[in-house]
């Protein structure tokens, strides 16, 4: 039986996935982020502190680079089934990468199997998919089965922020200014959702971590868990991740909750002390 291929670009946040001695083997292709004329790859070697710091410390706009079509081919070659995820395809050009170079592979292959699937999120709701798939992989499902699966899944998997600095979505064109000005300059915590575009839409501003932790929980409340797990990455905030997730535990009991770091691109993009929250 040939061995699956769960690929992700670096917006899942994750580095490794256990359990797939033989059954599915786990690469994610990295992202570039060049600030000034350093240029930092997102790979296991990346310092998040370093990037963060360079980039706090200039002033003009950094720019980020997604996986190009040929880094995804390369993935996409090996022999098996390829489930392959993505960051919002309309934050990056990431999805679009991905589907070049599985037009390109199935020139050649037109048997091939390869799903490319657009998470319209970034970090925990990306990861949020990649462990769906390994979960379906190793239950014996078929690749039919698991493409429409997963497609349900990043349908009905919903993502919240609380940002403490805008910064970098502002140069980026993703937010208005007014709400940087806002998050930044004032004081305040920016809370936003992904909507069903997978694009950013602001939901309000909390003054303070207290109340920041309950708007974000009450908004979970609101939409409501779809699968029974949360997820919780953050930006160099084990302390305000840890609160979340007390408070996530009280009003969903019954809930799996895990907590993780970002790696580069969702730091550059999530900034010192951002919380991204999936379930």
């Amino acid at each position: 039986m040939a061995v699956w291929h769960i690929v992700s670009d670096t917006s899942c946040d994750l580095f490794t996935l256990e359990g797939g001695e033989g059954v599915f083997d786990f690469a994610t292709i990295p992202f570039t982020i060049r600030i000034g004329e350093t240029e930092y790859i997102d790979d296991d070697t990346m310092s998040v502190e370093e990037m963060l710091t360079a980039n706090e410390n200039h002033a003009e706009m950094a720019q980020t680079s997604c996986p190009s079509p040929e880094d995804w081919r390369e993935k996409f070659e090996a022999p098996g089934p390829v489930l392959a995820f993505t960051i919002s395809s309309a934050l990056s050009g990431s999805y679009n990468s991905a589907c070049a170079a599985k037009a390109m592979i199935l020139e050649d292959e037109p048997d091939k199997q390869i799903a490319v699937i657009d998470s319209k999120g970034t970090g925990p709701e990306v990861a949020a998919a990649v462990l769906r798939a390994r979960e379906m992989v190793l239950a014996g499902k078929s690749f039919d089965e698991i493409e429409k699966e997963l497609n349900r899944t990043v349908e009905e998997t919903h993502i919240v922020f609380a940002l403490a600095s805008y910064r970098n979505l502002i140069k980026a064109g993703r937010v208005s200014r007014l709400v940087g000005f806002i998050a930044g300059h004032l004081g305040f915590w920016g809370i936003g959702i992904g909507d069903e575009n997978g694009q950013i839409a602001m939901r309000g501003k909390a003054r303070g971590d207290k109340s920041m932790v309950r708007q974000m929980v009450d908004e979970i409340k609101k939409i409501g868990l779809a699968f029974g797990t949360i997820r919780i990455h953050h930006c160099v905030n084990e302390e305000g991740a840890a609160a979340l997730m007390r408070s996530l535990k009280a009003a969903f009991p019954e809930a799996g909750i895990a907590v993780m770091p970002t790696r580069g691109l969702d730091s550059f993009y999530a900034e010192r002390r951002g919380l991204i929250v999936s379930f």
